[in-house]
C-alpha cells in the first residue's frame, strides 16, 4: 500500500511528465497555427469595398466601388485578390481598372458563387424569420391537438346511456367540452394569420433589402508584374434590384401667375448593405443593349397567288403626347442635368441610400412663371378649364412619372406627367363659375333655285360666355372648322366677332370677361354643293 512519502516521491515525476506532454502539444499547436497562417497567406485577399457612386436607372444601376488592396504573391511573381460583388450583380458588365501609372496588370479575372454574409439588419430579419417559422408549427401542432378533442367529444354523442340523468350529463359535457376546445382553435388560428402576415412582411423586407438569393459572387483577380503590397482597385458594375421613379406635385397659383413644381425620386435598392454618403445620379433610361440596327430586309413585290383574300386596315391617327390634367444625413446640392447622348442624368449630391423599402429623395423644386386663363369648347361641352402656358429659357427634360396636381391648395388628382422642351401647357379642372354655351339658331337644308342643280345648307350657332365669379379672367374659346374634301363643297364663313386664330381645323376667340358679365359670339356657316352629292356632315350636324 503506498505511503504519504510514496506519494511526495512519485508527485514531482507526475508533474514532469505531464509539464513534457503540454510543452509537446505546445510544440503541435504552434506548428499547427504556423501551417494555417502559411494556407492563410497562399489564399487571394478579399476585401471590403465603399461604394463612390450611384446611377439609377428605372430597373438597376451603375455601382462604383473603391478598395484597397493586399497583393498575395506566389513564386511565379503572379499575384491575386478578391473583391465581394452582390449576389444581384450583373459580373458580366464587371469593369476593374488600376490606377494611373501603375506597373502591374490585370491578367485574369475569375467569378464564382459564394456563400454570402449578412450584415447585423439583415441577419436580425433572418433570425425573426426563423422564429415565427418555429411558432408557426407549434401553433399547427396546437390546432391539430384541438381538432381531435373536438372530435373525440363530437363521437360521444352516439355514446348510449342508462338513463335520462346521464344523459344530460354527457350532453353537457359535450358541449363544454367542445366549445372550449373551439373557442381555443378560433383564437389559435387567429394567430397563426397574424404569425403568417407578419412573416410576409418579414419576407417582403428581407427580399427588397437583400433580394433572394443565399449567395454573392466573388471576383479573383490575377495580376502580373512588378511586386508590391497594395493597391488600389476601382471598379463598376450593374445592379438588378434597384432603380427609380419620378414623383410630382405641381400645384397651380393663378393669383400670382406661377405653377409651384417640387420633383422627388423614390428610390430603392436590394444589395444588402446601406450606403452612406454616396454621390447619387438619376437616369432617365436603361443602358441600351442593342448597339447596332438591324439590318434592312428586302422590299418585294409580287402578284399574290389565286385565293380569296380579304384584309382590313384601320388607320392610326399619329398624335404628339399630351401633357394632360385629371384629378437621414443627406445634403441639400443643387441638382445638375447632364445630358448624354440617348439620356439625361441628374446629380443630386452624396446621399445615404437604405437598403430595402423605397425612399424619397428631394431632387428639385422651381417655380415656373405662367400665363393663366379659360379654354372653352362649347361644342363639346360647356365647362372652362384652367390652362397654364409656360416658357424656359432652355430645353428641359423632365421623365415620366406620376404627378399630384393641385390648384391653390385644393388636390385635384394624380397623373401621369411629362416635359421635354422650351415650353409647355397644363390643365387644372374646371371652373363652376365659369360656363360657356353653344345654341343652336339655325340648321336649313335645300336648293338654292329650280334650275340651279344645287344643295345648300346654313348653320348657326350662338355661343354665350358668362362668369359668374369675383375675379376678371381671360376666356380662349375654340370652335371647329369643318373642311371640304371636295373642291366641289364650297364652304363660307360669317363669324361675329371674327376670330384672332382661324385656320383649317378650329376658329378661336380669346376675350377678357369681367366679372358677373357675359359676352356672346355668332358662328354661321354655309355650305354649297351638287344636289346629287350624298354628303357625311360629320359628327356636329
Amino acid at each position: 500500500m503506498p505511503t504519504k512519502t510514496d506519494d511526495l516521491v512519485n508527485r514531482p515525476i507526475s508533474v514532469s511528465l505531464r509539464t513534457k506532454q503540454s510543452n509537446l502539444m505546445a510544440g503541435v499547436d504552434h506548428v499547427s497555427f504556423l501551417l494555417t497562417i502559411f494556407f492563410i497567406l497562399l489564399l487571394p485577399y478579399v476585401a471590403h469595398a465603399t461604394v463612390q457612386e450611384v446611377t439609377f436607372f428605372p430597373n438597376s444601376a451603375r455601382i462604383s466601388e473603391t478598395t484597397k488592396v493586399q497583393l498575395q504573391c506566389s513564386d511565379s511573381e503572379k499575384c491575386k485578390a478578391s473583391i465581394i460583388l452582390s449576389p444581384q450583380a450583373d459580373t458580366e458588365s464587371l469593369v476593374v481598372s488600376l490606377p494611373s501609372g501603375s506597373r502591374i496588370k490585370i491578367e485574369d479575372l475569375q467569378v464564382k458563387q459564394i456563400q454570402r454574409q449578412d450584415d447585423a439588419r439583415i441577419a436580425e430579419l433572418r433570425k425573426q424569420i426563423a422564429k415565427l417559422k418555429e411558432e408557426r408549427k407549434d401553433f399547427q401542432a396546437r390546432l391539430q391537438g384541438l381538432e381531435v378533442q373536438i372530435q373525440f367529444w363530437q363521437m360521444q354523442t352516439k355514446a348510449k346511456t342508462k338513463n335520462i340523468a346521464d344523459a344530460d350529463n354527457l350532453a353537457a359535457a359535450i358541449g363544454r367540452n367542445i366549445r372550449k376546445a373551439s373557442q381555443e382553435k378560433f383564437s389559435v388560428e387567429t394567430e397563426l394569420e397574424k404569425n403568417d402576415k407578419r412573416g410576409r412582411e418579414l419576407q417582403d423586407s428581407l427580399n427588397q433589402a437583400a433580394g433572394k438569393k443565399e449567395t454573392a459572387w466573388e471576383a479573383t483577380l490575377t495580376f502580373t508584374g512588378p511586386g508590391q503590397n497594395g493597391i488600389v482597385l476601382s471598379y463598376t458594375y450593374n445592379l438588378r434590384g434597384c432603380g427609380w421613379l419620378p414623383l410630382y406635385r405641381i400645384e397651380a397659383l393663378p393669383a400670382e401667375n406661377r405653377i409651384s413644381f417640387f420633383w422627388e425620386a423614390q428610390l430603392w435598392q436590394s444589395s444588402g448593405e446601406d450606403w452612406k454618403q454616396v454621390q447619387v445620379n438619376l437616369a432617365t433610361l436603361q443602358p441600351v443593349m442593342t448597339v447596332a440596327p438591324a439590318d434592312l430586309p428586302p422590299w418585294i413585290i409580287k402578284p399574290r397567288p389565286a385565293q380569296i383574300y380579304k384584309s382590313t386596315r384601320q388607320e392610326k391617327a399619329a398624335t404628339a403626347p399630351m401633357m394632360t390634367l385629371g384629378n437621414d444625413g443627406n445634403q441639400e446640392l443643387a441638382v445638375e442635368e447632364t445630358v448624354r447622348t440617348t439620356y439625361s442624368v441628374w446629380s443630386i449630391g452624396k446621399r445615404n441610400i437604405i437598403a430595402g423599402t423605397g425612399q424619397r429623395l428631394k431632387v428639385k423644386e422651381e417655380n415656373w412663371p405662367a400665363e393663366f386663363l379659360f379654354l372653352a369648347r362649347p361644342s363639346m361641352n360647356p365647362q372652362a378649364f384652367v390652362q397654364a402656358r409656360f416658357r424656359f429659357d432652355k430645353s428641359v427634360e423632365i421623365p415620366s412619372g406620376q404627378a399630384t396636381f393641385l390648384i391653390d391648395g385644393a388636390i385635384l388628382g394624380k397623373r401621369n406627367f411629362a416635359l421635354a422642351g422650351t415650353e409647355g401647357m397644363l390643365f387644372f379642372g374646371t371652373s363652376p363659375f365659369i360656363s360657356v354655351t353653344a345654341t343652336t339658331l339655325a340648321d336649313k337644308s335645300g336648293a338654292k333655285t329650280i334650275f340651279q342643280n344645287k344643295q345648300t345648307r346654313l348653320w348657326q350657332w350662338l355661343i354665350e360666355a358668362k362668369n359668374s365669379s369675383n375675379a376678371d379672367i381671360k376666356l380662349r374659346i375654340e370652335e371647329p372648322c369643318p373642311k371640304a374634301r371636295d373642291e366641289r363643297i364650297h364652304l363660307t364663313f360669317r363669324p361675329s366677332p371674327e376670330p384672332i386664330e382661324k385656320d383649317h381645323e378650329k376658329f378661336v376667340w380669346l376675350i377678357d370677361l369681367a366679372s358677373q358679365q357675359k359676352k356672346t359670339i355668332q358662328n354661321t356657316i354655309e355650305l354649297e354643293a351638287p344636289k346629287d352629292m350624298d354628303l357625311d356632315m360629320g359628327w356636329r350636324r
